[in-house]
């Protein structure tokens, strides 16, 4: 996974839950301006969560890589084991 690619997922959860706050807070009773800052808090908080574990997520997914690119070849073996006889 991209690191943008978090980072589009990240913005587009904030961005829902801005309008899933905002507009639920003044739905249920809230003034337009607390519901405006619910709005933004939530969509802070929800995008830090998501960015923060895709970078976790990302960072485990390299270290699975580098694991596999780390394993030394057995030297007994044949350097050109394609080629036919």
């Amino acid at each position: 996974m991209n690191p943008i690619n978090i980072q589009k997922i990240a913005a587009s959860f904030g961005l829902f839950s801005f309008g899933f706050l905002c507009i639920g807070s003044i739905l249920m009773g809230a003034t337009v301006i607390t519901g405006i800052i619910r709005g933004m808090v939530g969509a802070v908080v929800f995008a830090l969560i998501v960015w923060l574990s895709g970078i976790i997520l990302l960072q485990e997914d390299d270290r699975g890589i580098d694991n596999v690119d780390d394993q030394k070849e057995d030297p007994d073996k044949g350097t050109q084991l394609d080629q036919s006889a």
